[in-house]
């Protein structure tokens, strides 16, 4: 797809940024799902950026003429910030390959709040939806922010959530602004289809943080629109090996990158205690085993019942990931 003139026709230009590495099992339905979009295909450019990927995820890719960046990083925060320097739209819609946008009109409900407030409003996000045939896993972590981030961020750890935390500065019938604080700052997703405006000044210390690009716009004094009235799917996790897989992965990464203290000037006293509570929660089993049971009957859904499980493995990986590159490396 070739980006053109973007604002004669009052729709903004749209970049869809997927980032990959050795995505052959999920890149076709990302694409498709993104090609169905009931947006102008001239104001539409799909580019991926791949870690090196071994498998067919490139020839995938060329089938439906994407345009491909070879990401260096392999690791999808600094592929999502080399995305953003690339990206010729007017807006960015930040993925992984495991994103399936499931609206036909997603993107044209996505942009309406740009449209709505052009000056304020510089980036949109939307829910996660689990799909029919979901296993109890993905519902899980789909559900809320993994135990960590759910533990430190309370209230403020999703985006169904925020109503207890902050106050609304507007609403209409399809989204929903809040007034985010410095000192308080939401936990969203960036490569779950967040929409950001391009040309937005990105600090180099976020190349591996996805979360200081959002602190930067609440910063700035910018808003965000959470657009209530559409939603994906984040196929992320298959079964419990995949889980953990995918939880190992994210602990070392965020320990070896040191992507939480980029970002430490902006946490709350209250957070930075709970970062350290959460090895005690998780340890204690009991505490866990309680809100689980509390998600449980609240969701009508018995997946909220493996939260003590998931909230120990966590730590566990956690524990040994520190003493693995803070304690033994020195």
């Amino acid at each position: 797809m070739e980006i053109k003139t973007a604002r004669k026709a009052g729709l903004p230009a749209i970049t869809f940024a997927v980032v990959t590495l050795n995505e052959e099992k999920r890149i076709r339905k990302c694409l498709s799902a993104i090609y169905l979009q009931d947006y102008p295909k001239n104001k539409m450019e799909v580019i991926i950026m791949d870690g090196g990927s071994t498998d067919k995820t490139l020839v995938i890719a060329k089938e439906f003429k994407a345009t491909v960046y070879f990401n260096k990083e392999k690791l999808a925060e600094p592929g999502m910030a080399l995305a953003y320097k690339k990206a010729r739209g007017d807006y960015m819609v930040f993925m992984a390959a495991d994103n399936i946008i499931f609206d036909n009109s997603w993107t044209r409900k996505m942009v309406q709040p740009f449209l709505d407030d052009p000056v304020n409003i510089v980036a949109s996000y939307c829910r996660v939806v689990h799909p029919p045939s979901d296993n109890i896993w993905n519902k899980y972590i789909n559900e809320d922010a993994e135990p960590f981030s759910a533990f430190v961020f309370e209230d403020t750890s999703h985006p169904e959530k925020f109503r207890k935390a902050y106050s609304v500065t507007k609403e209409t019938d399809d989204y929903v602004v809040y007034n985010f604080t410095l000192g308080n700052f939401p936990l969203i997703a960036l490569a779950q289809c967040f929409v950001l405006k391009t040309r937005l000044k990105r600090k180099r210390e976020s190349k591996f943080d996805d979360i200081l690009p959002l602190i930067e716009v609440i910063k700035n004094k910018r808003e965000m629109a959470y657009v209530k009235n559409t939603g994906i799917y984040h196929l992320s996790v298959k079964d419990f090996s995949n889980l953990c897989q995918k939880l190992k992965r994210r602990v070392y990464n965020s320990i070896s990158t040191g992507s939480y203290a980029a970002r430490d000037e902006y946490v709350s006293f209250k957070r930075k205690v709970r970062r350290y509570l959460f090895l005690l929660y998780s340890l204690s089993v009991l505490f866990p085993f309680i809100d689980g049971v509390k998600m449980s009957l609240k969701k009508r859904e018995p997946y909220a019942l493996i939260h003590p499980i998931v909230s120990l493995i966590i730590a566990y990986y956690i524990f040994l990931n520190f003493m693995k590159i803070k304690v033994w490396r020195k």
